[in-house]
Order: structure tokens, then sequence, then C-alpha cells
């Protein structure tokens, strides 16, 4: 199986870095310092279970991947979706399938519109990790994906992708519904992205010490997912929250990472996404609409700031 990965930052490359060193026939498409220290040095991931080293690694640039590619694991950031999704129908095999492990709601709906539903399967990634430098992923806690089918009959591919991604050493969870499965991820996302993007604390800080604003921002993505058909227990906010404590309580969120480093969030496709899919539904969030707008109003970092970041 020959596989690209589009995005080989905290996700992408700890996703790719595993695949290698189990074997699979992996591209990367990366740019700068951490793409020149991928080719000629390789990954080194850090994690709780070991760390390890993938030899020197086949990185390219966008324009430069040849396909056709069975698989293709997109990890890049909402704004540059649409870019790498129209490239996909030309790198993808006739019956090759695109993973989207993107944060949001809507990466599957997006690449599916580019390269057929059929070529679609609905992925999530369940991790705490970020860039230490080039070349270097430094994982806090245990890795995990989910996976399910997009459309209906995608059960035995899924299942195939699955056991791939197990063989590499990353478990997966299977879902049967793709919906549930990414609104159930939002039920921590949203919450968890802006209060440690706001107080610039990790979310084991968060959850000992804002419990009951977590559990109000849970609250009402539960019920915005329930408005589309998600069907979700409100027992849901007490799991993220003790699973947080439990795996995650060093978690320094993707937003938090962004705001730190002086780049753009992803406040429209996490909180603002609920609050605007809530106004459609006649459901109110207040506490999403407050974490969006503060969010929103957030300064850029200094120059310095942003550096030692």
């Amino acid at each position: 199986m020959r596989i690209l990965i589009v995005g080989a930052g905290a996700v992408g490359g700890y996703f790719g870095a595993r695949l290698t060193l189990a074997g699979e026939d992996v591209t990367f498409v990366a740019r700068g310092a951490h793409a020149e220290a991928m080719r000629s040095r390789g990954l080194v991931v850090r994690a709780p279970e070991g760390d390890v080293r993938t030899p020197p690694l086949r990185v390219v640039e966008l324009d430069g991947a040849r396909g056709p590619f069975d698989l293709a694991l997109v990890a890049v950031k909402w704004p540059s979706l649409a870019a790498v999704s129209a490239r996909l129908p030309g790198l993808l095999a006739p019956d090759g399938l695109c993973a989207p492990l993107l944060n949001g709601l809507d990466s599957e709906d997006a690449v599916a519109r580019d390269v057929g539903e059929a070529r679609v399967v609905a992925a999530i990634a369940y991790m705490s990790s970020g860039l230490a430098g080039p070349g270097e992923i430094h994982a806090l806690a245990p890795t995990r994906a989910g996976l399910a089918p997009y459309r209906p009959g995608q059960e035995p591919r899924v299942e195939a992708l699955a056991a791939r991604i197990e063989r590499a050493g990353i478990p997966v969870r299977r879902g049967s519904n793709y919906r549930a499965m990414l609104w159930e991820k939002m039920v921590w996302n949203a919450p968890f992205n802006a209060i440690c993007a706001l107080t610039g604390q990790r979310a084991g800080v968060v959850a000992e010490e804002m419990e009951d604003l977590v559990r109000e921002a849970m609250r009402e993505v539960i019920a915005v997912a329930r408005a589309e058909g998600a069907e979700l227990s409100s027992a849901t906010a007490d799991a993220m929250i003790a699973l947080t404590r439990q795996e995650f309580p060093l978690t320094e969120p993707s937003m938090l990472q962004d705001v730190r480093a002086g780049r753009a969030t992803e406040v429209d496709i996490l909180q603002g996404a609920v609050v605007e899919r809530g106004r459609r539904a006649g459901i109110d969030t207040p506490v999403l609409r407050t974490l969006a707008a503060l969010v929103r109003g957030l300064p850029p970092l200094p120059s310095a700031t942003r550096a030692a970041g």
C-alpha cells in the first residue's frame, strides 16, 4: 500500500512515523526546516510508551507528489484543506481512500466533494502532541485513532484500514455513526481548546480549576449535536473530564499552541461552528458564544514572545 501523509506536523508526522516503522511505503508532504530534517535524519517521536526514530524519509511538496496512492491521510489545518483536496483526485488510486484527520465537523464533506463519497472514510485522532523542533514530535499521552464509514457499505474497508493502523501500534476505535464520532470529539475540543487558549493553562489545570465552565460548554455542544441527530449521552461530559484528568492533564491543545505561535486559530470551525449550528437549530449557546468572541479578540503576540514559544 502506498500512503501519502499530507501535513507532517504533530498529527500527520506521528501517524506517518508509526506507519513507516511498521514497514509501510509512506510519502510525506512537508516544507521548510521540518521537511529538511525529515529528509536528512528522519523523525524522532518522544512518547510515554517510549521514544522511536525513523530512518530518513521521502518528503516532497504537494506539487511534487506522484500517485497513485492507496491511502491519503490529510492532517493540515482547515484553511489549507481546500487546496489540498483539489489535488487529491489526481493523486488517489481509483479505489484509494482519503481519511481527513482534521478538527471540526466538515472535513469529510469537503474532501468528498472533490474525490467522491466512496473514497472518503471518517477519521479522528485522539492525541496530545506538538512539534518540539524540526524533525521531532513530542507526544504527552497515548495516541489513539477513530474510524467510521462515511457512507454505508464501507465497513470492510474501514476494518482493513483500522487493522493496518493498529499494526503500526496505534489503537483504533471503530464507530458506526461518523457524525456521532465527530460530535463526541467536539464535546472536548470546543471547550478545552478555547479555555486553554484564553488562560494559557494545560487541560488538566482547566479541568480542575474551571470544571463548571467546561461542563456548561460541553452541555451546549451535546445539545446542538442532538439537534443534528447525533445521539450523545449527557454522561459524555463526565467521561471527557475524567479522561482529561487521567490521560491528558498535560495537554496543550492546538488552539493554545496556535496562539503562542502567533498563528490564526480554528475558532470558526470549533466554537464558531457549534454556535452557528445551534443558531440554526434554535438552541442558545451563550458560553460557547462568549468563548468564541474572546478567542477572536485575542491580540497578536509580540514577535519575541512568538519566537520564545
